[in-house]
């Protein structure tokens, strides 16, 4: 058998492949909270229930941008004095949350800033993100794996052989950094805890640039090569003429 076929004991190349994608945001996530604060619970969840359903009207004239919204929590309860108030200042405070989801990128700005003009609003957000459907994470693993393959390649070239065969791949590693979508790196709620007025409200919008999302993945493969001669390989390196400027 020629020592460059293929055997059981074929040497091994293991590599790692890599590859970063940087693309467009598809969707936003905000938080809004409404609340209210009155002497009684009565008023409180009237209150309350009219400042939702304020809010609810401006997100009804988003359909076309808006693709989910959830209410994530409701709490109504009394106000306890602290130890800097005094007792006349109890009371009952209740506030209604929402979870929304924004495809349409482009009327984001509207939204958030119809939301802040409304009484007691908070505003948190947006976080930007990719789809977890998105074919971005296809096209950055179809990447990594053929820069793993190009690698091995380069290596086989150096020992004058070629690849054999693939023995093993393995997901090293699939991160997607958002530049604040991650836990880690998102940043601090933008909070409107107060109504927020402008000069003309009707022109009023925030100016949103939506970041751009940072895909990466990592791959580990080894594969077989068919048996180099090391002895061509030295003959080769030996050879080699250096070129030196003077």
């Amino acid at each position: 058998m020629s020592p460059r076929e293929r055997t059981p004991q074929a040497p091994l190349v293991a590599v790692r492949g890599e590859a970063v994608l940087e693309v467009p945001a598809e969707v936003a996530r905000i938080d809004v909270s409404v609340a209210a604060s009155e002497k009684d619970e009565a008023t409180t969840l009237h209150l309350l229930n009219e400042r939702a359903v304020a809010v609810d009207k401006i997100l009804a004239g988003f359909p076309d941008a808006i693709e989910r919204t959830e209410s994530s929590a409701v709490r109504v309860g009394p106000r306890l004095p602290s130890r800097v108030t005094h007792a006349s200042d109890t009371g009952y405070h209740g506030a209604v949350y929402h979870a929304i989801t924004v495809t349409g990128l482009d009327r984001l700005g509207d939204l958030m800033a119809q939301l802040a003009e409304q009484d007691q609003i908070e505003l948190g957000g947006p976080w930007w993100e990719l789809r977890a459907s998105s074919p971005v994470y296809h096209q950055v693993r179809v990447a990594a794996v053929r820069d793993a393959v190009r690698r091995a390649r380069d290596y086989a070239t150096a020992l004058g052989t070629e690849l054999a065969g693939l023995v093993e791949l393995a997901d090293a590693r699939l991160l997607t950094d958002s530049r604040g979508q991650t836990d880690a790196l998102t940043p601090p709620s933008s909070r409107l805890p107060h109504r927020v007025r402008a000069a003309a409200p009707e022109e009023f919008g925030f100016d949103l640039v939506p970041a751009k999302q940072v895909v990466r993945a990592s791959v580990e493969a080894r594969f077989t090569l068919i048996e180099p001669d090391l002895a061509l390989v030295d003959a080769g390196v030996q050879g080699a003429v250096v070129p030196v400027r003077p």
